[in-house]
């Protein structure tokens, strides 16, 4: 296809909570369809102890830290992200890094944070922040972000924010699948595509009703960066239990 560029967009896996189903049509997806793209929308961590308000608590703030972190490398490294937005949960890392109250768990986290930079940049990995200005990924007329808000209408809201005219945005953070058209002149769509966390090993879902819209699932498609403009945007996930997706994208 003649200017454009293939991609897919990933996240929110939670570390050790990831559903590895999820994560392996993921991988076989990639490995079929080889777009020159591969965003992860942050979150492959969950990083629970480092939570505020837990931080203190060390027999439950270091509880199953170590098998998280090892469940988001090894997602990572399946996947092999060229874009990396981290999300609230990789904030944690930094945030516990700059204003832990304890020397040993800021020390930790310090080392922490050196050692996903590094590792993302070995493998030719771009690394933006959690920030709200700064953690904005762009190809073409689409824009890439994790995600700063979290409402009913919250996929809108970051169209109207971060998409061009007659653009869009991809965001992660919601764990739900959503495709609008935001209010704004010439245009702009909004897309977030659902997470590849397990949803029954996210306990706190269990008390919350807003997470019955959780789904597996994340985003991929087409853009042309030439002039002009101009994306597709495709949803993956499930179809009667089954992960049911096109590899072959050809221009008739």
């Amino acid at each position: 296809m003649t200017g454009f560029e293939t991609f897919v967009a990933f996240g929110d896996y939670h570390g050790q909570h990831g559903c590895r189903d999820t994560l392996a049509a993921l991988e076989r997806h990639i490995k079929e369809l080889k777009p020159k793209h591969r965003i992860c929308l942050g979150d492959m961590f969950d990083m629970a102890c480092l939570r505020k308000g837990a931080r203190s608590q060390d027999g439950e703030s270091w509880e199953g830290l170590l098998q998280d972190q090892n469940a988001g490398y090894m997602a990572i490294s399946r996947l092999r992200p060229t874009v990396f937005l981290n999300g609230n949960h990789e904030y944690r890392l930094y945030q516990a890094a700059e204003e832990a109250a304890s020397g040993i768990v800021r020390e930790y986290c310090q080392e922490g944070v050196s050692k996903l930079e590094k590792y993302l940049r070995q493998m030719g990995c771009k690394v933006y922040p959690y920030h709200h200005d700064k953690g904005v990924h762009r190809i073409g007329k689409v824009a890439f972000v994790h995600g700063y808000t979290a409402s009913q209408v919250a996929v809108k809201q970051h169209a109207e924010i971060y998409a061009d005219p007659g653009g869009a945005v991809v965001m992660g953070h919601l764990h739900r699948i959503e495709a609008v058209q935001a209010v704004r002149h010439g245009g702009a769509k909004g897309y977030s595509g659902g997470m590849l966390a397990d949803k029954d090993e996210l306990h706190y879902a269990a008390l919350r009703p807003a997470t019955m819209r959780w789904e597996n699932g994340w985003l991929f498609g087409i853009i042309k960066t030439g002039k002009g403009g101009g994306f597709k945007i495709w949803q993956a996930e499930k179809t009667a239990g089954k992960w049911i997706l096109p590899t072959n994208l050809t221009e008739l």
